[in-house]
């Protein structure tokens, strides 16, 4: 019987799966001379690839309108720029610009340079003006104080003067109002010599103001006896202190005692006296709906004497005003006082007229 003749076969190998029982291969001369066994591998599907079934063009028209071929035809070159430019209008948003703002910024800060510049300008301009004030000021201090020194020495030399001075000639040259106050002065020396009485130190000298002027100083001076005198001097218009005399002495026409216990009657004398309000109504002036009354004291004097005035007179009023502005205390005035020929009131005179309401005149007085 003859050998069958073996026939072989490739069978595919697949790598992923697991071999349970051993592989044994056969070896033989054929066999062991064909190529190595080559590993196939796992078979992949193919992809089956789809066509779109698209109709014939016969059967549909593409265009509502198909152009002729004078409109595919260009007669005129085309513009690129022109043709992008044309492709982003409408998928672009063109928004206009607000000039009018950055108009109104523009001015607003045009307006505040020019303002600052201005105030600069202003304020340089001010700076400048201050300056000169300034310097102004330092300039008058500086020419008020030395015109201020040069007037306490001259009211000092003319103090020392007064002072030293032994005859009425010479301390006529010295004193306010000389040409009233010459007679005065010569019925109150008598013409006896005047002691000299050196003046040893000046203690104070001060501006005061009498009825809104301000040309009247006070000053207090020491002297060699070691009594201390004030006096009032005033600054006349060419520069020149000039003592008022008739302060300085506190000058009466007659002694005040003496005139309270001789009472003179049918003359009207001038007196520096004291003036306080009273009720003492008596004899001729017992009627105080006809008169008011104040009580009448004078500097270094013992005697009171009281005064009398109409009610409805100027000078009662004037009086009663003086009283009540210095709250009922004692007030410095200048009087002119009489007795009349028979009056039985031993301390009773008539205050005829309000000469002054301090001791001091300050314009000359009626003669």
């Amino acid at each position: 019987m003859a050998r069958a003749e073996k026939r072989f076969e490739l069978r595919p190998v697949d790598d992923a799966a697991d071999l349970k029982a051993p592989v044994i291969r056969l070896e033989s001369a054929e066999t062991s001379l064909r190529e190595p066994l080559v590993r196939l591998g796992k078979p992949v599907e193919a992809k089956v690839s789809q066509r779109l079934e698209v109709p014939d063009r016969d059967d549909f028209e593409s265009r509502t309108h198909q152009p002729g071929i004078e409109a595919l035809i260009e007669t005129e070159p085309a513009n690129p720029d022109f043709m992008e430019h044309e492709w982003g209008r409408n998928s672009t948003y063109r928004k206009a610009i607000p000039w009018g703002w950055f108009v109104l910024i523009g001015l607003i800060l045009g307006g505040g340079i020019i303002w600052s510049l201005s105030g600069v300008k202003e304020a340089d301009i001010q700076a400048h003006k201050i300056r000169v004030e300034t310097q102004s000021l330092v300039g008058n201090d500086a020419k008020e104080e030395l015109e201020a020194a040069q007037l306490i020495d001259g009211m000092d030399a003319i103090t020392r003067k007064f002072f030293d001075t032994t005859r009425i000639e010479d301390l006529t040259k010295l004193v306010r109002h000389p040409q009233r106050v010459r007679p005065l002065m010569d019925r109150y020396y008598g013409g006896k010599p005047i002691p000299p009485n050196r003046v040893v130190r000046t203690n104070l000298f001060q501006p005061v103001t009498l009825d809104n002027r301000s040309n009247f100083w006070m000053a207090t001076v020491e002297l060699a006896d070691h009594s201390s005198r004030n006096l009032v001097l005033e600054i006349l218009d060419s520069g020149e202190p000039r003592i008022d005399w008739e302060t300085l002495v506190c000058y009466q026409p007659m002694g005040w005692d003496s005139f309270a216990t001789s009472r003179p009657a049918g003359v009207s004398l001038d007196f520096r006296v004291y003036l306080e309000p009273d009720n003492f109504f008596s004899h001729e002036f017992a009627d105080s709906s006809r008169w008011n009354c104040f009580r009448l004291t004078a500097l270094e004097s013992d005697e009171t004497l009281f005064g009398y005035a109409k009610v409805d007179a100027d000078v009662a009023k004037s009086l009663a005003t003086l009283a009540s502005q210095n709250n009922g205390r004692k007030t410095s005035v200048i009087l002119r006082l009489s007795i009349p020929q028979g009056v039985q009131s031993r301390r009773g005179v008539v205050i005829e007229k309000l000469l002054s309401p301090r001791w001091i005149y300050l314009d000359p007085p009626e003669a």
